[in-house]
């Protein structure tokens, strides 16, 4: 009797290994935390889901083609060689960097703030990647910057070749990311220019599949006059005169709740705001949120950008930064900060005069800061890297 019960067990083992290689051969190379959330979601969500859009996310991320096999021909040659690549790459970021970061965020980051609330991270690109390793239990993602949102190509009807071609691109677009932690403007508006690639949205889809997120549904919107109203219309336009954006509706596996991706295309420096006035309302009526920005080219320090330097002032609860975010100076007695890494003079792109922070120095020098074991900023080379949290201190407690 035991003998069969053993046998009945090893075959609904099997029947188990089955349904979930594909998910499982990607294992090693996804989010660490896929250990604990691999199999399908325990919780039902009550809220309408379109299943293909996890089966592109997952193509173009590497992690899966299994819907796609009728496509690929030559016992899926092209197909295990870009896996292979890419799987390759992730492992290298996961070990270096993403793992190091989780780690950091639970025990330097999240203990300090509310980390369930709103997190908005202006000049962002499409970097959900590090924003959701640092900030993973956001109810909610507003990511701004002047990369164009694109579009998804319809996978469905296109033969191995283009597939190969599209993915290639993808995968491209991804270097910067996987060597130096952000996106450089140029380099993506350049291979955005030259690939099929059209915009950010297909790079977010990798970066929702890598980070262990379903996709319920996506749509573009633009925002009214009113800075509160969004309409949903049938694709971007491309113009900066009009603020849209592309809203995903995603869920962590494992987890029982809907959050939005919210990814604009805009101009937030003041001359931006000026000519679409309604996106600073509808930034300035946000909620109480934590705000991240890094690899952000200085812009907070010069005057052209003091309308989202104040917004990110008076709107956080927490500021996760580097150096490139809003100065040192700005904070004033409003908040508590802790420092970590090490402060290091502007690299040569940006060593211009006034960039380099004496106070901060002062700060790096007279308080300590904690060291840093993984690498994310514009020193990616070395490892003198620089962050700063800073908490808004609660009023009340003051006397």
């Amino acid at each position: 009797m035991k003998s069969i019960k053993f046998i009945v067990l090893i075959g609904v083992l099997f029947i188990f290994y089955i349904n979930f290689s594909c998910n499982n051969n990607a294992k090693s190379t996804n989010n660490v935390e896929n250990d604990i959330t691999n199999n399908e979601n325990v919780f039902k969500i009550d809220y309408p889901k379109d299943s293909s859009l996890d089966q592109i996310s997952s193509l173009l991320a590497g992690d899966c083609a299994k819907n796609f096999e009728t496509i690929f021909t030559d016992e899926m040659v092209f197909w295990n060689e870009f896996k292979n690549s890419v799987d390759n790459s992730w492992a290298k970021i996961i070990e270096e960097r993403l793992s190091k970061m989780d780690v950091w965020s639970e025990t330097e980051i999240n203990s300090k703030i509310n980390d369930t609330i709103l997190l908005f991270y202006p000049f962002s690109g499409p970097d959900f990647l590090n924003a959701y390793h640092l900030f993973p239990n956001a109810n909610e993602y507003i990511l701004v910057a002047m990369e164009k949102i694109g579009s998804l190509p319809n996978l469905y009807e296109m033969n191995e070749a283009d597939i190969n071609d599209y993915l290639e691109a993808v995968n491209f677009s991804l270097r910067d990311i996987f060597k130096r932690s952000y996106f450089i403007t140029g380099n993506m508006n350049s291979d955005l220019r030259k690939n099929k690639t059209d915009g950010v949205l297909p790079l977010l889809f990798v970066f929702l599949n890598r980070t262990n997120h379903e996709i319920f549904e996506y749509g573009y919107y633009r925002l009214e006059d009113d800075g509160q109203t969004f309409t949903k219309i049938d694709a971007p336009t491309n113009s900066l005169e009009n603020i849209e954006c592309v809203k995903i509706k995603i869920l962590k596996k494992g987890d029982n709740k809907l959050k939005d991706l919210i990814y604009f295309y805009a101009d937030i420096s003041d001359d931006g705001f000026d000519k679409t006035s309604p996106f600073y309302s509808y930034l300035d009526s946000l909620r109480a949120c934590n705000v991240f920005i890094k690899s952000a080219s200085y812009l907070s320090h010069y005057s052209t950008f003091s309308k989202i330097r104040n917004l990110v002032l008076n709107k956080s609860k927490a500021v996760l930064e580097d150096d490139t975010g809003v100065p040192f100076r700005f904070f004033k007695d409003d908040f508590d900060f802790y420092l970590y890494g090490e402060y290091e003079k502007p690299i040569a792109d940006f060593n211009s005069t006034g960039l380099f922070q004496k106070d901060l120095n002062d700060a790096y020098v007279n308080v300590g800061a904690k060291e840093l074991d993984f690498s994310l900023g514009y020193h990616w080379h070395s490892t003198k890297q620089n962050w700063l949290l800073f908490v808004k201190k609660d009023k009340s407690l003051v006397n």
